[in-house]
């Protein structure tokens, strides 16, 4: 049996990030992040380079867990966002405890300067529309008057009506009839 094949190394679908390590602080592709949190010295250079993929500029937050010797990033916006709740940094701590292996190495990197890229994929998601603006919108009333209609809810299928006796006044009573239909 040779094994070859699967020691080869996988092909790369994007490039080698660029990442500086300074301290407290690291940079990759040009992007300056904090680092939160270093749990066991999870914090890899060359694991980094490899697996940092250019989609995950759009987050604030940056989570990256090792198992099996492998690295999963994951990212999260920041709290003001109008965003999924479990996308938002709230959430890290809940990813950290069901999704990551117990005891497992892991850190949290969070983005220090003004997220550029975020406004471009989210687009006009943040702003509020300004309902002034829109000719259409300002000349039209809020809600429309239409005339109300009674409404027949399942109709009477009993009907009650008062019969008078033949002749005297003292045969009064009520006699209720079913309807047909």
């Amino acid at each position: 049996m040779e094994y070859k094949e699967a020691d080869k190394e996988q092909p790369l679908y994007h490039p080698l990030a660029h990442v500086i390590v300074n301290e407290d602080k690291i940079m990759i592709n040009g992007r300056k992040y904090e680092i939160l949190a270093n749990v066991k010295d999870a914090l890899d250079i060359e694991m980094l380079k490899e697996k940092y993929d250019p989609f995950l500029d759009q987050y604030d937050y940056l989570v990256g867990d090792i198992s099996s010797e492998h690295l999963r990033l994951k990212g999260f916006y920041d709290e003001k966002d109008r965003v999924a709740i479990d996308k938002k940094a709230n959430a890290i701590v809940d990813y950290l405890e069901e999704y990551c292996n117990p005891g497992s190495a892991y850190f949290v990197l969070r983005l220090a300067q003004e997220n550029q890229i975020k406004k471009v994929a989210f687009g006009r998601q943040n702003k509020r529309k300004n309902m002034s603006n829109n000719r259409y919108h300002s000349k039209r009333p809020y809600f429309k008057e239409r005339r109300v209609h009674k409404t027949r809810i399942g109709g009477h299928k009993t009907a009650v009506k008062f019969q008078r006796g033949k002749g005297s006044h003292k045969n009064k009573g009520f006699v209720i009839k079913k309807r047909k239909g």
